[in-house]
């Protein structure tokens, strides 16, 4: 959980970020964005470093450079180190969860196996909400190099935990293949799938990551303690992530469900032309739309995985980092050049691919059926 608010951190401070260190609302976009890099990257080449590891030896080594490089980027003076430094976070953080992830599915099967998962899943949703709430209202009170050292002492903390003391599970990571990859991207419509994630989470990180520089201009005295207040849609996501089954199984399944959640995540977007409380509102809406289309997507690619599910599952979390990244990134392009309506415009678009993806996916499997 932790590691989610450092990787979220900067997030509610992007507006005064850039005036810190200069920039365009791009370059400041790219402190978030940069750090989801290694994230896209990470499922399907860390097995090339990180086999021969334990999940322990990594947790004990990775945690503690990862406190380190986060109290060092409060006190930067530069943007190029500012970057350098969330980019070695980003590098850290796929080792910490996949290695946090083997030492909580070790020996364990069927139902535990599910429960600890979910509570995982729990776990990183309440943490990207945490880093973004807790920065911005630290961020009121204190200067952003205290906020970051105090997230970095939270991950010293965490090394000094008794799970030091248990017995190092295996990592079980895999190592790219080319013939496997192609086959999990054609399977069953998988690719589909992986495309229409990737246009989801490029709205959604391109849509949150801009959101403290239109707070700004909407209220130029807003504080950074309401910019993370209007991150607080997350715990929505919480629910949402629960009740997607439910919704899958009442509502003419899981594809057309989570159609309707890029319905309702586009939607949303029309709340962001009016007034402040507006935006804020919106981001509960947004949630509840991509948090059931994630639950969904995931669980359907698993389900066609068959004994590809390493590889699916690796190609699943790179195009939904791949698709942050880019969104995080380059839609300050569109903001800065062209304006919030035609920026919202553009997320639109992206997010319409995103549900032609699913609907050609559902299609596709109608399609066997018959």
């Amino acid at each position: 959980m932790i590691c989610f608010c450092v990787l979220y951190a900067p997030q509610p401070m992007l507006s005064e970020l850039a005036e810190r260190f200069m920039v365009s609302k791009p370059q400041a976009g790219l402190l978030v964005s940069v750090t989801l890099i290694p994230l896209a990257i990470a499922p399907l080449s860390y097995g090339i470093f990180l086999k021969q590891l334990s999940a322990l030896t990594i947790l004990k080594w990775a945690l503690p450079l990862l406190a380190i490089a986060m109290a060092c980027s409060g006190f930067v003076q530069s943007y190029e180190g500012m970057l350098i430094l969330r980019l070695s976070q980003g590098a850290l953080l796929p080792a910490i969860m996949t290695a946090t992830m083997a030492y909580l599915t070790s020996g364990r099967e069927s139902h535990e196996l599910s429960r600890v998962m979910a509570l995982y899943i729990l776990a990183t949703i309440f943490g990207g909400m945490a880093g973004r709430v807790g920065s911005g209202q630290l961020a009121s009170y204190i200067e952003w190099e205290w906020v970051a050292s105090m997230w970095a002492v939270l991950l010293l903390l965490v090394t000094m935990t008794p799970w030091r003391r248990a017995t190092p599970p295996p990592l079980n990571l895999i190592k790219p293949d080319a013939q496997l990859i192609k086959e999990a991207v054609t399977s069953q419509g998988n690719g589909l799938i992986f495309l229409s994630v990737f246009c989801m989470f490029w709205v959604f990180a391109g849509y949150l990551n801009y959101l403290p520089f239109r707070i700004n201009e909407v209220d130029s005295g807003a504080s950074t303690g309401l910019v993370g207040q209007s991150y607080l849609g997350y715990s929505i996501g919480i629910v949402s992530a629960l009740m997607a089954g439910w919704l899958a199984k009442r509502f003419g399944g899981p594809i057309r469900v989570a159609m309707i959640g890029f319905i309702v995540m586009i939607g949303s977007l029309v709340l962001s032309l009016s007034e402040m409380w507006m935006l804020i509102a919106q981001v509960f809406v947004m949630c509840l739309g991509m948090f059931v289309i994630h639950t969904l997507a995931a669980s359907e690619v698993n389900h066609n995985a068959r004994s590809l599910d390493g590889v699916v599952n690796g190609l699943y979390v790179s195009c939904y980092y791949a698709g942050g990244a880019f969104g995080a990134w380059l839609m300050g392009y569109v903001y800065e050049l062209f304006g919030w309506t035609l920026f919202l415009m553009v997320l639109a678009a992206i997010g319409g691919m995103g549900t032609w993806c699913m609907w050609m996916y559902g299609q596709m499997h109608q399609t066997r059926r018959r």
